[in-house]
C-alpha cells in the first residue's frame, strides 16, 4: 500500500479522528462509540453534543474528558499511520469490510497496511495455541499450505505457535494470509515474528483497530479476536488449552454464525484439552486437511479429486503477472517503474499513474527492485533509485 494520497479522504481522515477520539474517553469502547454515533449522527456531532445529552449515552465521566487531550491524540494518530502509509478506514468507508457490522461493537476504524484487496477474497481463521506442541506446529503450516495452494486467504493473529506457523504455511507457496493485530499495524509482536511481520506488510495484510505506535497489552488481545471471527468464513482451531485465548476467537465465530472446526488431539496432552472439548461441544472434526479444504474452499472439491493443485487465485483486483515468490516481473516493467523515480523519492500512486499500472503491482515492483538492491525505500513510503 502507499502513503498518504494512495487510499480515503480528508473527510475519512477526519472522521477517523473523531471517532478515536471518542473510543479513547473513559469508560467508552466501540460498542459505546456505535451507540453514541447512532444518537446525534456522527462522531462529529457526538463530540460537541450537550453535556447532559452525551452523558445520557456514554455517562458523565466520558462527557467531562471530551475536552482534553485525546482529539489531539487522535488526530497525531491518523497522520502518523498516514506518514506511514498504513491505510485509515473508518466505519464510512467503502472499504470498510461489511462482515464487521455484524459484530455488536465493530471497531469505529481499522489501520491496514498491506493488500486490502485481500479483504473481498474467501478467508479461514487457524487459531490456537501460543504454546502449541510440535505436532500442533505442523498441522498448522501444513493447513495453511493446503489453504493458500487452494486460493483461500490464512487468517490468524501471528501469535507464537499455531498463528505463526499457519502464516508461514501460507506464504511458503505463494499464498496470502492476513494477520489480525494486538499492536499497532507498525509494532512487532512477538518481537521473535519480526521477519514473519515483515512478510506478511509486503505479500499479505496486516490489520489492527489500534493506532500506530499502540505497544501489546493483555486486554487488546482478546478484542481483536472478534475481528479474526468476523473476517474469515469459518474458524480452525489446531491446538488449544483449558483458556487458550483462541477459545474467544470461537466463542465470537458461534455468535456470528459461522463454522468450528476442530484437530483432534490426545487425550493426555495439555493444549488439546479445549480443542478436544469443542469436538465434544459440536465442532467438525478435521481429521483429513485436503477433505476439509475441499469441503471450505470454494469450487475447490473438483481439482482435490482429480489429484491436481492449483496456484493460489489472484487476488481481486491485480494483475495477475505481480511478482510472488519465484516468479520475477518482467524487466520490461522494472525498467519502466525505475525510470518513473525522482531523485528526492517518489509516491507508489504517482509512479503507478506514470506507468500506468495497479497501485498493488506497481508497490510489488518496488518491492521486488528494493530486495534487489536497486531501489531505496525513503520515510512516507516513498521510493527512489538506491545511490
Amino acid at each position: 500500500m502507499g502513503a498518504s494520497g494512495l487510499r480515503g479522504s480528508a473527510h475519512e481522515w477526519r472522521e477517523a479522528a473523531d471517532l478515536l477520539a471518542l473510543d479513547a474517553l473513559p469508560k467508552v469502547g466501540p460498542a459505546t462509540v456505535k451507540a453514541l454515533v447512532t444518537a446525534f449522527g456522527s462522531a462529529a456531532s457526538a463530540l460537541v453534543a450537550r453535556f447532559e445529552d452525551f452523558a445520557a449515552v456514554a455517562g458523565p465521566e466520558a462527557a467531562r474528558a471530551r475536552g482534553g487531550a485525546g482529539r489531539g491524540e487522535a488526530e497525531q494518530g491518523v497522520l502518523r499511520a498516514l506518514r506511514e502509509g498504513i491505510d485509515v478506514v473508518p466505519w464510512s468507508a467503502s472499504r470498510y469490510p461489511a462482515s464487521l457490522w455484524h459484530l455488536a461493537d465493530p471497531p469505529p476504524v481499522l489501520f491496514l497496511r498491506g493488500r486490502v484487496s485481500l479483504l473481498d477474497r474467501p478467508s479461514i481463521a487457524v487459531v490456537g495455541a501460543r504454546r502449541a506442541t510440535a505436532r500442533g506446529r505442523d498441522v498448522a503450516e501444513r493447513l495453511g499450505r493446503e489453504l493458500g495452494r487452494a486460493g483461500a486467504v490464512v487468517v490468524s493473529g501471528l501469535a507464537l505457535g499455531v498463528d505463526g506457523a499457519a502464516h508461514v504455511g501460507a506464504l511458503e507457496v505463494g499464498g496470502d494470509t492476513v494477520a489480525v493485530l494486538g499492536t499497532g499495524a507498525d509494532v512487532v509482536y512477538p518481537r521473535s515474528h519480526r521477519r514473519l511481520f515483515g512478510s506478511i506488510a509486503q505479500r499479505g495484510l496486516l490489520v489492527s483497530e489500534f493506532p500506530p505506535g499502540t505497544s501489546a497489552a493483555p486486554h487488546n488481545f482478546p478484542r481483536r479476536n472478534r475481528i479474526l471471527a468476523a473476517l474469515a468464513g469459518c474458524v480452525v482451531v489446531v491446538e488449544a488449552g483449558r483458556r487458550s485465548g483462541a477459545l474467544i476467537t470461537v466463542d465470537h465465530a458461534l455468535d456470528l454464525g459461522r463454522d468450528v472446526w476442530a484437530v483432534p488431539g490426545p487425550i493426555d496432552c495439555e493444549t488439546c484439552v479445549g480443542s478436544n472439548r469443542l469436538l465434544v461441544e459440536g465442532a467438525r472434526p478435521l481429521v483429513a486437511l485436503r477433505d476439509f479444504v475441499a469441503a471450505v474452499v470454494p469450487g475447490d472439491d473438483a481439482e482435490r479429486a482429480s489429484g491436481e493443485t492449483r496456484a493460489p487465485r489472484a487476488p481481486a483486483g491485480s494483475d495477475a503477472d505481480a511478482p510472488r515468490a519465484g516468479r520475477p516481473a518482467a524487466p520490461s516493467l522494472e525498467s519502466g517503474v525505475l525510470h518513473a523515480l525522482r531523485a528526492s523519492g517518489s509516491l507508489v500512486d504517482e509512479v503507478a499513474r506514470q506507468v500506468g499500472l495497479p497501485v498493488e503491482t506497481t508497490l510489488a515492483l518496488l518491492t521486488t527492485l528494493e530486495l534487489h538492491g536497486e531501489v531505496e525505500r525513503l520515510p512516507g513510503m516513498r521510493f527512489r533509485r538506491a545511490a
